[in-house]
Parts: structure tokens; sequence; C-alpha cells
């Protein structure tokens, strides 16, 4: 925003008789605020006389335009007045200033404070004495201090410097009043807080009185007017802000853009929305606009200009969208979390617990989270946060009306004169003859978007154009464009930069570029896009700096380098390689980008116990690929690319269930089932229902998992494999339970045991006895359940195995406990604890403590019942379990209350 050329003078002809410019001029100074209203002082404008009288604005290009005065103050009121220009010739209306309230109550001054008038002492001789006299602009930078003419509810700027005093009893900053007295914020920008009055001498020469806006609510029309509505007034910010505290949380919002120019009236408009009644609201702005607009930009930069305001945590979660599939609730909040410090490693295991954890962090202090491409409000509100002090950004191609609270601010392309500006920003100064109007011919073939003129300017600073006119390049893409006029999908704009600046690429480059339109995901590592490519990772590396210097494709990661292609830009990539590769070759090239992913999960995953737990690096690698993965099978399956369904499926069974994602397990195994039906795999089959019907059964859609329990176990008998018959049918009985009908949970159990004791496996009888002693709680046995249970126990201790006779000695306790034995389950539960103590198994410790306090609460014990509590709450927050730590609280709450 140019805060400078918007200082205008006022100028008044008093004493003007009809039809003529005789008379005395009088000039004052005053400011554009917004469209074409101006702020000055009253005394400018006014006085108690009946004479006919002629108001003027000048700007800063010489040019006058006839002022209506909408409000002004009365001798008696505030010295203020606001002005509307009433010439149809008047420039486009200019946007909007923020306004804001100096807190009078703290002792801190605003330090960084500035007013641009026009002085007397700065004067020029007019041209005719009939015309009114003619000043220079003078910049004032000073100090408003808090505490000065607090009786008043005055202002006063105190300037670092001042002219040499006049003679006499004239003021040398004389002409200085109505100019508007700007403080800088750190976090909003320039903040207008008030409107040279007049120059009190005796206060010495650099001191200045100023009325604050806030009095613009005294005079008539005030709130309710339209002038007031249309500069967004009353929505005060306050200055100084709470003395900044350093942000000490998660700062995850991407790197600002380089090139970010002239949104400042959309980010002062979100930043106020952000930021009032933040104390006792959780404001929530959404950001809507079309493809490469802008809206993540103006998101990211708000954030980051806020971190005293946000100092716990400034995040931002990707939903997906355009040609990469939408990422699930799910999938957001483990994203979320991640962004808020949470190690793959120490992720809560079940979706529940992930959502609880992340209500928890978002509780903890004032954070702000940037929800990025959202497509409806199903997607958006469970990551909202809910403590007043924080606040989101949801940006979207939509409104999403149904976000209910929220305020809207839809951002248009840029108009032509910020346009301009943020094409020379990137091309740098050009002196060639024409190139500021080929410039601004530019920015309106490109139809004002950003990330279109980002892209134009990159081409205009390539090697092969930056010695030319930037005519050419205008009328090249005047060319595209009408090309592309008679194309029905997407924005002529945009199309019409990637095309030109697609051109200018060297082959090579060009070839990579339509090869990651074929990547799936949402960004990628080099060795993916070299693999796809069929080229070294060096020359892949090289090749991306120089697409990343045409602004084709933005750089992230932190100790590894990860790239990433705006949603539109990967469209337009995809379609180049449709129209221009042929579709074996592209095949060849997606085909060789999943690899990398089987690959990667096989070396990671084949392990030995991987499946059971898989390593640290393992979830690392999979916190930073998951959504690429997630998409790459989806991609994989509707092309029918089986083979690599089945490869990347079947290790990603054990990070899915140990970090419980249910809702991706089920879908990639899903598309497991559908992969081994086609290769004609029933074994792969068989293992993939299973764990497909686990996914289902964890998630509660239980409808349609005994037909695959049915199925499976066809295939058993068709495989002649009785040992996973046994497996089915025990899983066959988990869901009869879950379904409330333990009896015929018992009837599959059975079946399952009669196997097991024909192959004389102890450990499956060992196994399988947890379940039929669950079965038998459910229909109300605890004393056969506690019998089922004592055979268990005696034949682990028969195998002499400790930790096996640890585990049936925790179920056994469970089944005393449910019988009322509580001296009993005590007993069971000491040689388990024993156990798990000389195994320094701190989880394991606390499973079994818990079971202990329970026990001791229904046996009327509350006192050793809370000591064990207390217990197993340390080690649980030791071991970083928050899921867990959250139930044992609550349990421990509940029983110090009752």
């Amino acid at each position: 925003m140019n805060y400078a050329g918007r200082a205008v003078e006022v100028l008044r002809r008093r004493g003007r008789a009809s039809g003529s410019r005789c008379g005395t001029w009088t000039v004052g100074s005053g400011y554009l605020v917004g469209g074409r209203y101006v702020l000055t002082a009253a005394h400018n404008v006014t006085t108690g006389s009946a004479v006919d009288e002629v108001v003027l604005v000048r700007c800063l290009d010489r040019r006058e335009y006839p002022a209506g005065v909408l409000a002004a103050g009365p001798p008696e009121g505030p010295d203020l007045a606001v002005l509307a220009v009433v010439d149809g010739q008047f420039p486009e209306a200019v946007p909007t200033v923020a306004f804001a309230r100096v807190d009078r109550e703290g002792a801190v001054p605003l330090t960084d404070c500035w007013a641009i008038g026009y002085p007397g002492f700065n004067a020029h001789p007019a041209e005719s004495p009939d015309l009114p006299p003619l000043r220079d602009s003078v910049q004032v930078d000073g100090v408003v201090p808090p505490g000065s003419h607090l009786r008043r509810g005055l202002l006063q700027l105190l300037t670092a410097a001042a002219p040499s005093a006049l003679s006499g009893t004239a003021s040398q900053w004389q002409g200085m009043s109505g100019a508007v007295v700007f403080a800088r914020d750190p976090a909003r920008g320039p903040l207008a807080v008030g409107v040279v009055s007049e120059h009190h001498r005796p206060e010495g020469d650099s001191s200045l009185t100023v009325v604050p806006v806030t009095a613009l609510g005294a005079l008539d029309g005030g709130p309710g007017s339209g002038w007031w509505r249309r500069l967004g007034l009353g929505a005060w910010v306050t200055l100084p802000p709470p003395a900044a505290r350093v942000p000490t949380g998660p700062l995850e919002l991407g790197r600002p853009s380089a090139h970010f120019t002239d949104r400042e009236r959309e980010a002062a408009d979100v930043t106020a929305m952000l930021t009032r009644d933040l104390a006792d609201t959780v404001p929530v702005v959404v950001l809507y606009g079309m493809g490469g607009v802008g809206k993540t930009a103006l998101a990211r930069q708000v954030g980051h200009r806020l971190g005293t305001v946000f100092p716990y945590a400034r995040v931002l979660v990707e939903l997906g969208g355009g040609p990469v599939p939408e990422v699930s609730t799910d999938g957001a909040v483990v994203q979320l979390l991640g962004r808020l410090g949470v190690r793959p490693d120490a992720m809560p295991r079940e979706p529940e617990e992930r959502l609880r954890e992340l209500r928890r962090r978002l509780r903890q202090g004032p954070c702000l989270v940037v929800i990025d491409n959202a497509s409806g409000p199903r997607q958006v509100e469970a990551l909202l946060p809910d403590a007043p002090g924080s606040a989101a950004i949801v940006t979207s191609r939509s409104a999403l009306t149904a976000i209910e609270g929220a305020d809207r601010v839809p951002l248009d392309p840029l108009p032509d004169e910020e346009g301009v500006r943020l094409f020379e920003r990137i091309v740098g100064i050009r002196t060639l003859p024409g190139d500021r109007e080929a410039g601004r011919t530019i920015v309106t073939l490109v139809g004002g978007l950003p990330l279109a003129i980002r892209v134009t300017a990159a081409a205009a600073a390539s090697p092969a154009m930056r010695r030319r006119p930037l005519a050419v390049l205008a009328e090249r893409l005047a060319d595209d464009r009408q090309r592309l006029l008679g194309m029905r999908s997407g924005d002529i704009g945009l199309r019409s930069s990637f095309d030109l600046s697609y051109r200018l690429l060297r082959e090579e480059t060009r070839g990579l570029f339509r090869c990651l339109g074929l990547l799936p995901g949402i960004d990628f590592v080099p060795e993916v896009a070299a693999l796809a490519a069929g080229l070294p990772v060096g020359e892949v590396e090289r090749l991306l700096t120089e697409l990343a210097e045409r602004q084709l494709v933005e750089v992230g990661g932190e100790a590894v380098a990860r790239y990433q292609l705006h949603d539109t830009v990967r469209i337009y990539a995809r379609e180049r390689a449709e129209r221009e590769d042929p579709a074996p070759g592209r095949r060849d090239a997606f085909r060789r980008a999943l690899q990398w992913y089987e690959t990667s999960l096989a070396a990671l995953m084949s392990r030995p116990g991987a499946q059971e737990r898989p390593p640290a690096d393992a979830l690392a690698w999979y916190a930073d690929e998951h959504l690429n993965v997630q998409a790459g099978l989806r991609s994989a399956r509707d092309l029918g690319e089986w083979d690599l369904v089945a490869g990347i499926a079947g290790p990603l069974y054990g990070l899915l269930s140990y970090r419980g994602r249910w809702e991706d397990l089920e879908a990639t195994k899903a598309w497991a089932v559908e992969a081994a039906r086609e290769l004609d795999d029933e074994s792969a089959e068989l293992g993939s229902l299973i764990h497909l019907a686990e996914a289902r059964r964890l998630t509660g859609r239980t409808e349609g998992i005994p037909g695959l329990y049915e199925r499976a176990l066809e295939i058993t008998r068709s495989l002649g494999d009785d040992g996973r018959r046994g497996w089915v049918l025990t899983h066959y009985g988990d869901l009869e339970c879950r379904l409330g009908r333990p009896e015929e949970g018992l009837r599959r159990y059975a079946e399952a045991a009669a196997i097991y004791d024909a192959q004389d496996d102890d450990e499956a009888r060992i196994w399988l006895s947890a379940h039929v002693s669950d079965a038998q709680l459910q229909s109300g046995r605890p004393e056969e359940a506690a019998r089922t249970q004592e055979a268990a126990l005696r034949l682990s201790r028969e195998r002499d195995d400790p930790a096996e006779v640890a585990w049936c000695a925790w179920h056994l306790a469970l089944c005393y406990d449910a019988a009322g034995r509580y001296e009993d389950a005590e007993g069971a539960l000491a040689e388990a604890i024993a156990f798990h103590r000389a195994e320094h198994d701190r989880g394991g410790l606390a499973t079994v403590l818990t079971a202990l306090a329970r026990v001791h609460t229904h046996a009327g014990r509350p006192d050793p019942a809370r000591t064990a509590l207390r217990e197993a709450l340390e080690l649980v927050r030791s071991i970083d379990a928050p899921g867990r730590v959250a139930e044992i609280q609550a349990e421990l709450t509940a029983l110090e209350e009752s």
C-alpha cells in the first residue's frame, strides 16, 4: 500500500463570489483513508460563518477535485471531519487503512509513529494570486506518549525534529493540521491512530496535538453511517499491544512468499477479524477465491506476522483437493498433531485419543491454525480450536457458509497497479522504453492472478527474455490467450501464463516438469522425481532449482528438501504430459515413482517384529510420506496397477494398525482385496480380508463384515489351512461379541478351539482363552470366565514363559474382579506387577496398576486405589502416551471427587 502518496492538501476558498475564484484560500492537510473518503481536521473545512465556500482536495500529482463534507465536529466538539471526493474523474478508489485506539492505561509509548502533511514552511510561490498556494509534503516522525492530554481526551505527537520557530505568533506547523498520524504495529503494519489538530506553542516546537480517531464516533451520523461502515470503523485494534512474548511453540506455516505484495488491506482485515474479541471468542476467517489468487500466501503472511498474538503455535494443515485426493478427518488430525510437535513414535494410537490430544494441545495456549484448501465444512470442524485466545484461517475456493460464526473475506485478483508492483518486484527494474506499460498489459492478460503474475514475471526474468522488451512477452502472451479462448475448462489467464513459461524452459526441464504432474500425493523428494523421470538425482535437483526460479515448484522441508506443485500447476503439468508423452511412457513413469514407495516400505518393514512394533525410522518416514502413499495407492488402484497395490498395501498394515489409522487401513485393505482377486492370489486375499474386517469393526461400520469372514473361511477350506481357519474363526467370534452376541462368539471360539486341540497348539489355546473369557464375562458368567483363565494360567506355567504367565494373570484378575473376588484379583495382579517391574516395562506396569486400582475401588478401598492410579499416571507420562494420560487422569479425578 502506497502510504506516502495518499496524503493530500485540503483547500478552502472563503468569501468566493458566485462564478469567481476570488477570495481567500486556506490550506490544510488530509489523508485518503479509503474509497474516496478523506480524513482531516474540522477547522480546515468549517467556520461559524454562512459564507459560500469551496472545498477542494489536491493530490500528489497536483490535480484538484471538489469534495463534500460528510461529517464535521462543531466548534466545541472533536476537531475531525470526513470528506468525500465528488468528482467523477477521480482515480480508482483506494484501499481502506486500518484504524487503532491508543491504550491510555499503560505507560508504554508508541515509538514508531509518523504523519505526512503540508505545512506552510514548505510553501512554493503560487502561479497566480487567485490560485491556492502550493506546498510540498513533509513527513514527521515521532512518538505518541500515552499519558499526555488525558483530561481533554486528546493525544500528543512528539516529533523527532522540528523546523525553526517563526517570529511573531504564527506556528511553523501551520497547515499540518488534518494530517493523519500512523503508528506501526509489528504484527499488523501501519495503523491510523489520530489526526493533527493544532500546534500548542507553549508545549514546545516538537509537540503537536492530535485528536484520536475513536472520536469519529462523536460526529453526527457516526456509527451506522455509510462512511463509518465502509471504513470499517468501530472494531478498534488496541495499541500498544500487550508486552510481546517470544513465541515458544511450533511454527509450521511454510515459508512466507518472498514476493508478497499489496494485500495490505486484506491482511489488515483478516488481522482485525482474528484479533478482535480474542479474549472471549475463537475467531474463524474463511479466505475464499479462485485457484491462483493467493489465498494460502495471504494466510501464511498473516500467520507469520502474528507471532506475538499466538505464541503457543502457528501451524498449517493441508487438506488436499484438486488433483490430490482429499485428506480424511483423522489424517488431518494426525498431520496437525505432527505440526504441533507430537513425534511419530508418540502419536496416540486410536482416532478418539488423537482427537482428544489435539483438543488438549490446542487449549494449552494461544494458537493459530491455518486449514488450507478445504472443500467443505465437515473437513474443518474437528480441526478448529475451541479455547478463547486462539483462532483459525480457512482457505477454500468456496465461502463455506455452513461454518457458523465465521467471517469471510473474498480474495479477488490484484488490481492493475498492485499487480504491476508484484510483477516489477520479480522482474527487477526495467529501463527499456515502454516496459512499464507492457508490464501493465501483461498483468491484465493474466487476469491479475498472483500465481500467474509470478510465473510470467519469472519468465520475463529468464535468460531468454531478460534483455528483450517486455512488449515481446506481452505479444506472446496475447497470442496464447487468444489461442486458449476456445478451451472450456480452467482459467485463461493462468493457462496462458503457464504456456508461455513452459515454452521458455529447456527441453530436459520441460520433460521433468511433465513428469512431476504424474507424481502422486502432495509433495515429493528429489529421489522420487529422479526415479520417475529416469534421471540421476543430481541432475533432477539442478532442474528443480530451475523450476523453482520459474515459480513452477515450491521448495520446503527442513533437513531434507521437499518440493510441491500448486494444485493448478499440477493439473497443467499433467495435461501437458497427456498431450505430449505417449501413454506407455506416462504409465512407466508413474510405476517407477510408486516403486520408490514400495521399495522404501519393504526395507523399513521387513525387519523382525516390525509389523507388531514398527521401528522409529519407519514411523518417521511414514509421517512424512503417508499422504503421498495413500494418494499413490488410490491412483494405482484406479489405473489397475494391481501388483503395486499389493506390494504397498502389505507392509502398510503394521504401520496403520500400530498407529490406529483405521480409516486408512480400511481403504488400503479394500484395495488390497481387490488386487488379490485380480491377481488370483487367494492367500493374499485371505490376510487382507481379515485386516479389512478388523478395520471396519474398529471404525464402527460392521455392516457387511460377516460376509468378509465367510469368504475368508471359504478360502481357508480351499487352501486346506486349518491354522489360519482357527485365526479367522477367532476374529469372527470377536465380531459377534462386538455386535452384542457373545453366545454366537463362544460358538465360533469353540470351533477354533477344536482346531487348536487337534494341532496340540498350546500357544494358540492360551491366546484364544482371553477371547473366550471376555465373551463369558459379557454373558454374565464371571466364575466360568475365571475357570477358563485359571486353566490358561496353569498351561502358561507349564510352558515356563514369564511374559505369558503375567498376561494370563492379568486376564484372570479381571475375571476375579467381575466375580467380586477382590483378594484373589489382587493376588493375581501382584504376580503381573512383579514381572513388569522386573522387566522395567513402564507401559505394561501402568496397565496392571490401573487394573489394581479398579479392584481396590470395587472393594471400597479408595486410598490404595488412588496410590495405584497416581503411579500409573506418572508411568504413562514418562513414556509420552497422551491418550492414556488423559484416561488415567480422568479416572483419578473421578475417584478423588467421589
